[in-house]
């Protein structure tokens, strides 16, 4: 058994955003690490590395490059236990989503604009779910 911390992921190219919600999770989120990124290729390259130790993904959609769909795609792809929140300003009925709750890339989504009380609670209960499946 590993004592290393998980890992929550968050990728936004607003580095407001992605910083805020660094520093909140990371006063929240006690036992987990947390890394922001605010390119999605960064992100992937940090995931790859670290594949098994990601307990969470959380990215924007319009993103240069992989926007955050494709990017939770390879996540999946590559480790179906990863928890992931993908953030829009889109309405979550929006066609995209429905096709990645299809596929099983999206376990939930956040509508812009994210309140932080909004995203602990969501995150805190996808964290959950994933200690539920992945008992330490």
């Amino acid at each position: 058994m590993s004592s290393k911390k998980k890992i929550i992921g968050i990728i936004d190219d607003d580095e407001d955003i992605s910083s805020l919600f660094r520093i909140v999770l990371s006063e929240k989120m006690a036992g987990y690490e947390v890394f922001s990124f605010n390119d999605s290729l960064s992100a992937l390259e940090h995931f790859t590395e670290n594949q098994n130790s990601y307990a969470m993904v959380i990215t924007d959609l319009r993103m240069v490059g992989l926007n955050g769909l494709e990017l939770l795609k390879k996540i999946k792809n590559t480790n179906p236990n990863v928890r992931t929140i993908l953030i829009s300003g889109f309405n979550v009925e929006n066609q995209m989503f429905r096709d990645g709750n299809e596929l099983g890339v999206i376990d939930t989504a956040l509508e812009k604009p994210v309140t932080i009380q909004r995203l602990c609670h969501r995150v805190t209960s996808e964290l959950q779910i994933y200690q539920s499946e992945n008992p330490m």
